[in-house]
């Protein structure tokens, strides 16, 4: 996959084309493995990354983690190195099939109190499209649990040219990245009503919404978040 990755960009002329040194390439390639149904390596990394076992006595890390840690290092390298052009600022979405805490314990507000810090442990895709947001990929139409974060982001990272859906608008957060909790609303009516079409829609509800800005400074809230599924 990465050798007719390679081969199509430089016959194409595509770095140069946006702009990027070829010295560029390898991270360029970096950022379009991420991206990638199959293999899914953001499904990978997202596991690894976000596993309450990922550390272990002695404060070493699991061995799944280590085998990662390449590559998320080169990952992360990539973002940092993206020309300024790539720096995103602004309204983001991230739309997500769950409730918080949990569908038996469903209450948002609660949970997403207002000044309290997100931790994104592992790497987190946003989009600048709120319909790519809704889509059936991530939030969904469908009844059931779900929830769509409104970011005002500081320093998210433009993938889209390098992704393997350039249609998602993607913007990309490394992993540590903390946002502040600005509000949140209820208005999943029932998270555990299931099935297609509308009258299950009607009984399930909107998405539940929670508002935040990214941080670059230290937490001053208590941490709050569910790594696995924010």
């Amino acid at each position: 996959v990465v050798g007719m990755t390679r081969s199509q960009w430089r016959s194409e002329g595509k770095l140069r084309s946006l702009g990027v040194p070829d010295s560029f390439e390898e991270f360029a390639l970096a950022i379009h493995v991420y991206t990638l149904q199959e293999p899914s390596i953001y499904e990978v990394l997202s596991q690894v990354m976000s596993c309450p076992d990922r550390r272990v006595q002695g404060g070493g890390i699991s061995e799944a983690l280590q085998a990662c840690v390449p590559y998320i290092r080169f990952l992360n390298e990539a973002l940092q190195r993206l020309p300024e052009r790539f720096v995103y600022r602004g309204r983001v979405y991230r739309g997500v099939k769950w409730v918080f805490p949990s569908p038996e314990r469903h209450d948002p507000v609660a949970y997403f109190k207002a000044g309290a810090t997100i931790l994104w442990y592992e790497f987190k895709s946003t989009s600048t499209s709120n319909e790519v947001m809704s889509s059936d990929n991530f939030c969904g139409h469908q009844a059931g649990p779900r929830t769509i974060f409104f970011i005002n982001a500081v320093r998210g990272y433009r993938i889209a040219d390098f992704s393997f859906f350039g249609n998602e608008e993607e913007v990309l957060f490394p992993p540590l990245t903390q946002l502040r909790v600005m509000a949140a609303s209820k208005t999943i009516i029932d998270p555990k009503e299931r099935g297609p079409g509308q009258a299950a829609l009607r009984r399930s509800g909107h998405p539940d919404q929670v508002i935040a800005e990214q941080i670059v400074d230290s937490p001053a809230g208590p941490v709050s978040g569910h790594p696995d599924q924010v």
